[in-house]
């Protein structure tokens, strides 16, 4: 217990350092609406900020909270640029009631999202049972191979996000190989109709790869260096860790053209097997 209370205190802290560097400002009724905690346990709790890192915070009467200290270094790393970003990215979702979510005054903002199809609760049971189990089961599929959905036996191993959409690593008894499935394809799911021992690993998924990308040197400089400020790259290029499975998913977002296109905006410069990792859990 007195681990868990020490971490509770510590979060609240972030918290307060939190709103300082992003909202400019906190005061109590924001730190004890956030963790349900008192009023009084709130202003502690600010007291015990001001007190570790006097630099950061001030009291502004004018406006009756904490304000940002002009001498402000951050002390958690809750307070990186990525963090907010990716706090934004969840607003407009699921985590926008939840206590990770610390944005007080949020700024106008927008997430361009594709529509997705809907996966039923118990399809995803399913398949997770399946992947913990590591049993079989039949799926319904819609395939681009064939108009209507069929049944096949699937050994699901994984899940996994392309950036787009979550898909299903799993062995097919149809194909007699190990496929990436979206989930919004699997119409239905069902106790399997056969088992079978899988003939081989995954290779594909278990391998890692490091890509290497760089700006094609057939664009303008301009075009090179604003390549190199959106994709972060150090000394004109940058490397991607991914399984091989999903290289296919990567290059193609990638905007890579296979085989390479004189009017790709990057180029691979190398794919480099990184080894193996553990194919399943």
């Amino acid at each position: 217990m007195p681990v868990k209370q020490k971490w509770t205190i510590e979060r609240r802290l972030a918290f307060i350092e939190f709103r300082l560097q992003w909202d400019g400002k906190v005061n109590r009724t924001d730190v004890a609406t956030k963790f349900g905690i008192s009023l009084n346990q709130a202003t502690n709790d600010l007291v015990a900020y001001k007190k570790a890192a006097p630099q950061n915070i001030r009291y502004d009467l004018s406006v009756r909270a904490y304000v940002r200290g002009e001498d402000f270094s951050p002390r958690y790393n809750t307070t990186a640029a990525q963090n907010y970003l990716s706090q934004l990215l969840a607003s407009g979702g699921a985590l926008q009631s939840l206590s990770e979510f610390w944005i007080g005054l949020v700024p106008p903002h927008e997430v361009l999202t594709l529509p997705i199809g809907e996966v039923a609760n118990e399809i995803l049971h399913s398949i997770v049972g399946a992947i913990l189990s590591a049993e079989p089961v039949d799926g319904l599929l819609q395939t681009d191979k064939e108009p209507h959905p069929y049944w096949v036996t699937i050994v699901p191993r994984a899940l996994l996000m392309d950036g787009e959409r979550w898909c299903i690593r799993a062995f097919s008894s149809f194909t007699e190989r190990f496929e990436t499935i979206p989930l919004a394809r699997v119409v239905e799911i069902r106790g399997a109709s056969q088992t079978f021992d899988i003939p081989f690993e995954d290779e594909e998924w278990s391998t890692v790869i490091d890509l290497k990308i760089t700006p094609n040197p057939n664009l303008g400089e301009a075009d090179r260096n604003t390549i190199i400020r959106d994709f972060g790259m150090k000394d004109g290029s940058t490397s991607i860790r991914v399984r091989r499975a999903l290289l296919p998913q990567l290059i193609m977002r990638l905007g890579i053209s296979t085989p390479p296109s004189p009017g790709d905006r990057l180029i691979v410069l190398d794919a480099v097997d990184a080894g193996n990792v553990k194919a399943t859990p």
